[in-house]
């Protein structure tokens, strides 16, 4: 099926070709590494056929981290992942599962928004030991969850002044909650990159894609926010000619989950669905022999974990087609299905026990190869490897930059 016209009819009708075969469980990382899971096809499309006749609801399905890699192995093309996060979203509603502490990371835009008025005093509560220990013992938050620095205002500050050139063509920057709150170096070398091949970029910093909220059940918001985010989209087509994310996640859930999960499927929506592209992806089709000839040499040893969004993306690994440009780069390619952080997964207490062990395999491959770098297209996957494993862990897009030999300052 298109994933463009993949509407919430679709995936719960596509429970109908599971066959039972068990694959999806096989390849599950948290089925793998916790009996407490039953597994993809239990908790989704065998499970939603016993909620459809006899309203049965369980909480088994608050198990999965959301990564899709059933859906990406299934023979028979049954939207597992989605039908997942479909119970989830009726089990909320139902019972109301959804956490305080859970609803706060749901958010990161509004934790983004405090926390950068004074982010210097924030980092020091949200790193601290004891607010660890305390948030643990209140809150239920993992004391060692891989949460990321407040950076205030730097990418907002440095989009300000970006100047428009009347005879370059415009290209909107989906900045999304990570480039906006935490990670505006990913931001600011995206916005470079483009600029260097001849593009006005265009940013509206605040939007957010709601991913969190969707994957923890939480629609009735996610429905608001991505209405609000469809529009201002779609209002900066009028001018650009496409849209670019830096995030796997916003991305894949603007293209692809607002109609799957909330039948986001109108021209509005048709039209930005079609428009945004993840920034690799982007640059292998209109850019590639561009951004390729004019490569330097990076003497590094580098390790590329290729983040699960992205499968589920179905468009391969750009950057990976990039990175092999640069001259005497030393590349491995992550031998992981999962760093197993699932987004805001690995930071709850009771889940993120799992989550270690899922990303084990990947601390393994990184103390074997030591890596100097570590690079991953995902915001939350880089900051759960990069505590991990101690080991620097950017955007792509970053170490393709510094191979043009420009300044991500």
């Amino acid at each position: 099926m298109e994933s463009h016209h993949i509407n919430s009819k679709d995936v719960l009708d596509s429970m109908d070709r599971c066959t039972k075969c068990g694959i999806c469980n096989s390849y599950c990382p948290v089925a793998n590494n916790s009996d407490q899971f039953p597994g993809p096809k239990y908790s989704g499309p065998q499970a939603e056929r016993f909620r459809a006749i006899e309203n049965v609801l369980e909480i088994s399905s608050d198990l999965c981290n959301g990564c899709g890699i059933c859906m990406s192995v299934c023979p028979n093309n049954v939207a597992i992942t989605d039908i997942i996060a479909h119970s989830k979203s009726n089990i909320a509603n139902k019972e109301k599962k959804i956490t305080f502490l859970q609803k706060l990371l749901n958010r990161p835009y509004l934790i983004g928004r405090i926390g950068n008025l004074f982010p210097s005093f924030s980092n020091f509560i949200l790193h601290n030991r004891f607010f660890r220990w305390l948030s643990g013992l209140l809150l239920n938050l993992d004391s060692e969850a891989p949460l990321p620095y407040f950076a205030g205002d730097k990418f907002k500050i440095f989009s300000s002044k970006i100047r428009i050139d009347q005879n370059k063509k415009n290209i909107f920057y989906f900045s999304g909650c990570a480039v906006d709150n935490y990670d505006p170096d990913v931001g600011i070398a995206a916005s470079k990159l483009m600029s260097f091949l001849g593009y006005n970029v265009i940013t509206n910093p605040g939007l957010c894609c709601s991913l969190p909220m969707f994957s923890s059940g939480e629609w009735d918001v996610a429905e608001y926010r991505a209405k609000k985010t469809i529009k201002s989209l779609s209002d900066s087509l009028n001018s650009a000619q496409s849209i670019i994310s830096t995030s796997t996640s916003c991305s894949l859930t603007i293209k692809k989950k607002y109609s799957a999960y909330i039948n986001l499927s109108d021209e509005s929506s048709t039209k930005v669905s079609k428009s945004i592209f993840d920034i690799c992806e982007y640059l292998v089709e209109n850019h590639f022999e561009d951004v390729s000839k004019k490569m330097k040499s990076v003497d590094k040893k580098i390790i590329y974990h290729g983040p699960c969004q992205l499968r589920n993306h179905g468009m391969g690994q750009p950057a990976v087609e990039l990175l092999r440009q640069i001259p005497n780069i030393s590349i491995h390619l992550s031998e992981a299905d999962c760093c197993g952080v699932g987004g805001t997964f690995g930071n709850i207490g009771g889940k993120a026990d799992i989550s270690r062990s899922i990303g084990k395999g990947l601390m393994d491959q990184v103390e074997e190869v030591k890596p100097d770098l570590i690079l991953c297209d995902s915001e939350t996957c880089r900051w759960n490897i990069e505590k991990s494993s101690g080991i620097k862990t950017i955007h792509p897009i970053q170490l393709i930059l510094e191979s043009l030999g420009l300044k991500n300052q």
